[in-house]
């Protein structure tokens, strides 16, 4: 059985997964986040940190297409952007390609021909980032300018490029 130990220590996060005695063993010796922490000194931790406002922002609707209606993405990557946004504010999680898949479905947004050119442009554009894969799935995260996009959207300020 897998077994899953989420730290949060400011505004880094980390995720541990393995079995009952890795998880074990890391939580009786935590040494090793000093060690990490040192490791980690001036990396921007600020790329991918959720502002407070934010779970109060989103967590006053009730479904994703509610959400979506309130940020009305234009846009392919927009709408890219408005799905890892709720789920990394709702779920505390990162986007697959199967989440926009499954959000534009409830949606009804028409999907793109290829998903693949839609993140590759967020992530040379700095909207998002590859977080590596879990459970052999692709995943993405979404980094600050894409969360301040979203959240001008919802205020009403427009798109950018």
């Amino acid at each position: 059985m897998t077994y899953r130990l989420r730290i949060k220590l400011g505004g880094l996060e980390l995720e541990l997964e393995g079995d009952r005695e890795f998880l074990e063993a890391r939580f009786a010796d935590l040494s090793w986040i000093d060690a990490l922490l040192e490791r980690l000194g001036n990396l921007e931790q600020q790329r991918a940190v959720k502002p407070p406002q934010q779970q109060a922002v989103v967590g006053s609707f009730s479904s994703f297409v509610e959400f979506a209606g309130r940020v009305n993405p234009e846009k392919n990557w927009e709408k890219f952007l408005t799905i890892a946004y709720y789920l990394y504010s709702q779920e505390g999680r990162d986007l697959t390609y199967d989440d926009v898949e499954k959000y534009y479905a409830q949606a009804r947004w028409p999907m793109p021909k290829n998903v693949w050119d839609v993140m590759s442009h967020l992530i040379r554009e700095g909207y998002m980032e590859d977080a590596g894969k879990q459970n052999d799935r692709k995943i993405f995260r979404i980094l600050r300018k894409g969360i301040e996009h979203v959240e001008r959207l919802m205020g009403g300020g427009g798109g950018g490029k």
